[in-house]
């Protein structure tokens, strides 16, 4: 057999083991998942409310396998069938400029996975989410969300690729290095600006207002030397009942931003050892280092792809008799998850980690934060219907957090 099979078998043999690998993980999670409620769980759960997040978790669980399987079904078709190659193929025939055929490939596929994924979207939202009591957003809003989210793909993917690709028609030697240290540089300026440039289009940020609250905070801030330029209520509600915070940004361009649904049900205390905690992650490095470690990621990604990329064979393993630096990149991204899966397991432990660091921190520098720490965490478990008692390999693969039993245990 040619290279080229072999390279087809390898895709679709990758496909189909990620495809059962997951399904047996999310199986994994679904039964460990039920179990009775045990004295560690009935101090955060009611039997009623440890049932609600069973019977929530279970809605969750069939609705992302069956939505794994029509995916997976569907990308294998396009796969076996050519559908790739034959796209690839029909643009070529219209458009001489390699580049325009590129960001129209990609922009043609990025529709219709938006497109592919809607239904899912809408089940979970207006039927699981809302059964359950956490849906808040409108039909209208939704349809505002999914446009300013496709919009947002295309807009600011489709230049990103241009730019690589074309890097890649001009400096195919040193292409791998050139292209990681402009998507580095774009990775920046959205870690630092990002949230205030985007974050806009989709919420209202408003400063907190003046009073307990506030102060508290600002009192707690200058403590500790971190300097507060923006602190914001984020109007959450109008989507979901879920509780959040976050901080984001680098530098003297740093933003905290509080869910007014997590002001709603945390008391002053509970808000300030939660803010606490993201700061712990600012002041112990975390935001920094794992920036790094997601950049070190690329530059492995890039550093493969510049090795791989010229070779014919990835093009024609998809079907195509020319070779093509569109095909070539899906063929790599789909031989590239199994290297992805173990990069994502190491930057989910290095995560884990840091957070009981924050947790940590929020102890040492503020006083009461433990009993604090401990009520909050219980109201945002039972808030978001948490599952209590996750598979290892599970929280392994897509925890970036600690399982709330624990992170109770640690805190303790």
């Amino acid at each position: 057999m040619k290279t080229s099979d072999w390279l087809l078998i390898g895709i679709i043999a990758f496909v189909l083991i990620d495809f059962a690998a997951g399904r047996v993980i999310n199986f994994l999670n679904e039964k460990s998942k039920n179990q009775p409620l045990g004295p560690e769980a009935a101090d955060i759960y009611s039997e009623a409310e440890y049932q609600k997040s069973m019977a929530y978790g279970t809605a969750n669980y069939k609705l992302e396998s069956f939505s794994s399987v029509i995916s997976t079904s569907v990308i294998l078709a396009a796969i076996i069938l050519g559908f790739f190659a034959n796209l690839d193929s029909f643009i070529r025939e219209r458009i001489g400029n390699d580049l325009l055929v590129t960001v129209l490939f990609v922009g043609i596929l990025i529709i219709l996975s938006s497109l592919g994924s809607l239904p899912a979207s809408i089940y979970s939202t207006f039927v699981i989410e809302t059964k359950y009591e956490f849906n808040k957003t409108t039909p209208k809003l939704f349809i505002a969300d999914q446009v300013k989210n496709l919009l947002l793909s295309l807009g600011i993917g489709l230049p990103l690729l241009y730019a690589i690709a074309w890097i890649y028609q001009e400096l195919q030697s040193v292409f791998w290095l050139v292209a990681w240290l402009l998507v580095a540089s774009f990775t920046l300026f959205m870690f630092v600006f990002g949230t205030r440039i985007f974050l806009p289009l989709f919420n209202k940020l408003k400063p907190l207002p003046e009073g307990e609250l506030r102060d508290a905070i600002e009192i707690y801030c200058k403590s500790q030397g971190f300097p507060l330029s923006k602190l914001y209520e984020m109007d959450a509600s109008k989507r979901s009942t879920k509780l959040n915070a976050f901080f984001s940004g680098m530098g003297k361009v740093k933003i905290i931003g509080l869910y007014d649904t997590l002001i709603e049900k945390l008391n002053t205390e509970e808000i300030v050892a939660v803010l606490a905690h993201e700061v712990g992650h600012y002041k112990r490095k975390h935001t920094l280092t794992m920036f790094l470690f997601s950049n070190v990621q690329t530059l492995i990604l890039f550093s493969l792809m510049g090795w791989l990329l010229s070779n014919p064979n990835l093009s024609a393993a998809l079907g195509s008799d020319v070779p093509s630096f569109q095909l070539s990149m899906l063929a790599f991204f789909l031989l590239f998850a199994p290297v992805s899966t173990v990069l994502g397991l190491i930057n989910n432990s290095f995560s884990r980690y840091n957070e009981y660091q924050a947790d940590q921190y929020s102890i040492e520098t503020y006083p009461g934060a433990v009993e604090y720490m401990y009520s909050a965490l219980k109201k945002l478990s039972v808030n978001s219907l948490s599952n209590l008692n996750p598979h290892p390999i599970y929280v392994a693969v897509h925890y970036s957090h600690p399982p709330i039993l624990k992170r109770l245990a640690k805190l303790k």
